[in-house]
Parts: C-alpha cells; sequence; structure tokens
C-alpha cells in the first residue's frame, strides 16, 4: 500500500546532515542518536516537524557532544575524507555547548546581575549568545524579558501616578506619606523586578537546555 504520509524534505535533509555528523561517533552512541531523532520526527507535518527541528539543535552540535561524552576525538575514522577534523573550532563549539557551559551561562543570567551588577548579567548574556544550546528566538527572550519587564512596570507606575494626579488624588496625600514612593523607592523595586525576572529567565534556560537535550 502506498505511503500516504511521505516524509517531508526537511525531515530528509536534516537526517541527511545528522548521519554526516555522526561520522567518528561510536556506532552504539550514532545508534541511539538516530533512534531518537527519529521518534522525534516520525508522523509530523513539515511545519510541525520544522518547528522540532530547531529544539533538536545543530546536526553538527549533536554529534560533537555525543564525542565530547564519549572520549573520542572530533573524527577518528581513517581513510575517509570526513576524516579530517576541525580541531580548534570543534573544540570551542564543543566547549560552549556542553552542559556545564550551558548550566554557568543561565546561572549567570539569573544571578550574575546580584553577585556582579550588571556586569554579571552581561556577561551571562554574551554566553548565551555564544552557545548553540539555545535556538535564536531563546536568545532574544533571555536578553530582552528583563529590560522590558522594567519598562512595561514604569510605564504602568508612571500611568497610574499620572491618573492619581488628575483625579486630584495626590492633594489629599500629605508631603513625606508612605503611600507616594519617592525616587529611591522606584529604583529599588526596579532593581528588585529584574532581579526576579532575571532569576525566572535562568530558570527556563536552563529548562530548555535540558528539554533539548
Amino acid at each position: 500500500m502506498a505511503d500516504t504520509h511521505p516524509t517531508p524534505q526537511v525531515v530528509r535533509s536534516y537526517v541527511a546532515q545528522l548521519e554526516a555528523a555522526l561520522v567518528g561517533v561510536p556506532e552504539s552512541v550514532a545508534r541511539d542518536i538516530r533512534a531518537g531523532v527519529a521518534e522525534e520526527l516520525t508522523g509530523l507535518d513539515a511545519a510541525a516537524a520544522a518547528a522540532r527541528i530547531e529544539e533538536l539543535g545543530d546536526p553538527a552540535f549533536i554529534a560533537a557532544e555525543a564525542r565530547a561524552e564519549a572520549g573520542v576525538a572530533d573524527s577518528p575514522v581513517p581513510g575517509t575524507a570526513t576524516a579530517t577534523a576541525p580541531t580548534a573550532a570543534a573544540d570551542s563549539a564543543a566547549g560552549s555547548d556542553s552542559r556545564g557551559y550551558a548550566l554557568v551561562a543561565a546561572l549567570l543570567v539569573a544571578l550574575g546581575g546580584v553577585v556582579v551588577p550588571v556586569v554579571g548579567w552581561i556577561v551571562g548574556i554574551a554566553m548565551v549568545w555564544m552557545s548553540r544550546t539555545w535556538t535564536l528566538g531563546e536568545k532574544s527572550v533571555a536578553t530582552l524579558t528583563g529590560p522590558l519587564s522594567v519598562v512595561v512596570a514604569a510605564g504602568v507606575a508612571a500611568t497610574v501616578s499620572l491618573t492619581r494626579d488628575q483625579v486630584g488624588f495626590t492633594d489629599s496625600v500629605e508631603p513625606g506619606d508612605p503611600i507616594m514612593p519617592t525616587l529611591f523607592d522606584a529604583w529599588l523595586s526596579s532593581a528588585l523586578l529584574l532581579v526576579a525576572v532575571n532569576v525566572v529567565v535562568g530558570i527556563w534556560l536552563l529548562w530548555r537546555a535540558q528539554r533539548r537535550r
């Protein structure tokens, strides 16, 4: 009986790239990777498969991490055109995509701004952008969520303050009344909000990395 659900081209291309990238990976490990990818992509249409492939990540990264965990050189197969490994670049890519690297990057995003204000968070975001563990969309979310949350909160506070002024609420408030936030209170609230949001973002990055692995 003819197959009424042919494999989408995007899946065939990804599997072919993965097969080429797995050269040099121990056969038992490569077999498990192939089986896992096939299980993830079987039965999906082109759109769903493309979305899942983006989550799975670059075949070169998958193969590099498999080699690193197996403790073998990047391309140990002799006598083939693909046996010559790109040494420095491959080692750098594998290092920036390791579990330890992802953990440090996510923790710096979450708490780096507390340990070393501003600079720690920037270092964490830079590490996230240098890694292939996360997609471009996830990197953008990690970068923008914290600053945007502060901007939105400031906008809401300004709107509430303006509304109070318009209805004459401030006329009934004595100078120094704790109801009216001081500049220090506003700064502290923004800093606490940013820390809380960054912690959530860091946890989310760890979850995405773990789910992809």
